[in-house]
């Protein structure tokens, strides 16, 4: 692989061979002379350099398999058959897997794919509204509809028309107005809050769905969300309907050479070199990440604004603990990159308390390690 890294690169995550500690570091560059910036200035510098991280993608073994799910729903659609086989793509990781990005990365490069994200897109994405009813969800797959019609005033104008409909007329309209202005494809996000409405609201929404697949103009449907989905579609009629892509939790056991490989892209892309005390933290990383992809290189992002910010030559353990004591707000005794018993520590539950962002930190000295 090429060291030299864009913004639109691919890292893949499944890669042959090792990589040796050494090999981390990044060819040594001069330094250019001159003032020192200001601390807006450095903010700014910092801060560019993390959204250039945060903007290369890593793929995966799951990305291969959506393709190859998708295209299969494809070959089904154009075949021009009058019951179609499949309805659609379930899509399920854990918190932090990073599912989302992946699907939304997906439909805005697939070549049959007109402009997602945009107005006028023919495939559309909807959140599953709060509280989820089944007028509440066919309303927001409606909204995302009105810009298709080059024409049909904004949601906001069609209140009247909206409460004119009648609950069975809901996805009725939903599918006219899908076969009206050509969308093909409907992606519905956070899919296992689909059970928040109760037992009973959750019935009236699997004969929904029911129904939909059964409909010869139905529109391709993706659900991606929480293993929990999988208690949504319990019964044999919905299983055998759904192609399904799930993530894989990480194993430092197994997955170490290509996190290496990632982060060692990660650093030469900002310049920096890599401590020894990193030689043996992986486990520590994996576990503090909660064994998932997404969630773990952020936290591996984080540990490498703290060291940026301190203007350090390296990245090392212990800017992964500042940066992780930062999101999550705990004590030494609970991070995994301090504690002595940090297997022990349920990551899982710390980021769901603070699953965000560090709080604010700005330009820090570097720390003297003077012995006297």
């Amino acid at each position: 692989m090429d060291d030299e890294v864009k913004r639109d690169d691919t890292l893949e995550l499944e890669l042959d061979g090792t990589i040796e500690l050494d090999d981390w570091d990044p060819p040594d560059e001069e330094e250019a002379e001159g003032d020192e910036p200001s601390d807006a200035a450095f903010a700014a510098e910092v801060e560019a350099k993390i959204a250039a991280l945060r903007g290369l993608y890593v793929e995966t073994q799951r990305d291969a398999v959506l393709a190859e799910q998708f295209e299969r729903l494809l070959t089904e659609k154009d075949s021009g058959v009058e019951i179609r086989r499949w309805a659609g793509i379930v899509v399920k990781a854990a918190s932090g897997a990073g599912k989302t990005t992946m699907v939304g990365r997906f439909l805005k490069n697939h070549p049959r794919v007109h402009g997602f994200g945009s107005d006028d897109s023919d495939f559309v994405h909807i959140d599953v509204p709060s509280p989820v009813t089944n007028k509440s969800l066919g309303l927001a797959v409606l909204r995302t509809m009105y810009p298709q019609g080059r024409g049909v005033a904004p949601a906001g104008s069609n209140a009247s028309r909206e409460a004119d409909l009648r609950l069975s007329d809901i996805w009725e309209e939903v599918r006219n107005m899908a076969s009206a202005y050509g969308v093909w494809g409907l992606w519905i996000d956070e899919a296992h809050d689909l059970g928040n409405g109760g037992p009973n609201m959750l019935a009236i929404l699997q004969s929904t769905f029911k129904r939909w697949m059964a409909h010869e103009h139905r529109p391709i449907l993706i659900l991606s969300g929480t293993p929990e989905i999988e208690s949504l579609f319990q019964t044999r009629e919905f299983r055998r309907r759904f192609l399904t892509v799930e993530s894989p939790t990480l194993s430092a056991v197994t997955d170490t050479p290509q996190l290496r490989q990632v982060i060692a892209k990660y650093l030469r892309e900002v310049g920096l070199g890599v401590d020894e005390s990193l030689r043996e933290f992986m486990p520590r990383l994996v576990h503090a990440g909660t064994y998932q992809i997404g969630w773990t290189l952020n936290v591996v992002i984080e540990a490498i604004r703290e060291a940026l910010l301190e203007t350090a030559e390296h990245l090392s353990v212990e800017h992964f603990a500042e940066s992780y004591r930062a999101i999550v707000q705990c004590s030494d005794r609970d991070n995994p990159f301090v504690a002595n018993d940090w297997s022990g520590i349920d990551t899982v539950m710390q980021r769901g308390r603070k699953d965000a962002e560090p709080e604010p930190r700005k330009r820090r000295r570097k720390r003297d390690k003077t012995p006297w």
